[in-house]
């Protein structure tokens, strides 16, 4: 075999990560990260649940800028296209906010890169309730199928994910990898894979 023949392969790459429902072990401390948010996701047929946990207090959030307050953004492919390196129709960008800003509580933010694209979905469609207590507050997110564009568990057993979770002025928690290198968003080849057995 040919060397010049093997694909470039990232250092980022070396360290995929495989997760299934339930408690998301955060990489915090891999990625020199404060940890301060607790991530639960349960997938069924439908839809995904998602149950945040985040252990300061609730300061303020903003809309479109979310990285400058509490706010939480959730990347998905729900056909699990591990080859893909450009965000694709199946490939979700999604916003959600403790407090409504601008009567926003979650919303679709997708911005794709091909002639490959869809429909965002409506924003009334994604549910966000929150709950706070002084030095903490959680979230319960839930995305329904209709919003997940090629969601399918019965017939696609992985999808892939990734978050940012920020806090204001202080450095956010990712999952698998920081933002920091690859803007996360648009490389859906960096995000974890989700395993989808036993969903059914």
């Amino acid at each position: 075999m040919d060397l010049r023949d093997v694909p470039a392969v990232l250092p980022l790459h070396f360290f995929d990560v495989c997760t299934k429902s339930g408690v998301l072990k955060g990489c915090a401390e891999f990625l020199d990260e404060d940890p301060f948010c607790e991530v639960e996701i349960e997938c069924a047929e439908s839809g995904i649940d998602l149950k945040l946990k985040v252990n300061k207090g609730f300061e303020k959030a903003f809309f479109p800028s979310v990285e400058k307050g509490d706010g939480f953004e959730l990347f998905m492919d729900t056909r699990g296209i591990r080859e893909a390196v450009i965000v694709h129709k199946y490939c979700h960008h999604f916003v959600f906010l403790p407090k409504e800003v601008d009567g926003i509580l979650g919303v679709e933010v997708t911005r794709f890169r091909t002639n490959d694209t869809r429909e965002l979905c409506a924003k009334e469609s994604l549910k966000v309730v929150s709950q706070f207590a002084k030095n903490h507050y959680m979230m319960q997110i839930h995305i329904p199928r209709e919003s997940l564009f090629g969601y399918d568990p019965s017939e696609y057993k992985t999808l892939k994910l990734a978050y940012i979770a920020h806090r204001g002025p202080h450095e956010p928690n990712h999952f698998p990898k920081s933002n920091h290198v690859y803007n996360l968003k648009d490389h859906p080849s960096l995000w974890a894979e989700l395993n989808l057995k036993g969903v059914l």
